[in-house]
């Protein structure tokens, strides 16, 4: 099963997440991956802003292949997903 989901990669004081394309569910989520497709900075400015990039094509790409979005994923880019959606339709 291929899943899509949030990779941690921070020092103490940075926290930022790694979008990426995980082979297996069982595997460490610090662990080896497929593709790396986007990231996430939640604590930009002071807890005000959240930063976050998604290569859109490479995402509906994996999702035609039938690979599923982690649960706190999906929670941040639904918002994201519905805008894209409308913008090309």
């Amino acid at each position: 099963m291929i899943l899509i989901r949030l990779k941690r990669q921070s020092l103490d004081d940075k926290l930022t997440y790694s979008i990426v394309v995980s082979s297996s569910k069982l595997a460490p989520s610090s662990g080896k991956f497929i593709e790396k497709i986007g990231y996430y900075h939640p604590l930009v400015d002071n807890w005000s802003n959240k930063y976050i990039y998604v290569d859109f094509d490479r995402l509906s790409f994996w999702l035609k292949r039938g690979a599923k979005l982690n649960n706190s994923l999906f929670v941040l880019l639904k918002p994201l997903i519905i805008y894209f959606l409308k913008r090309t339709e």
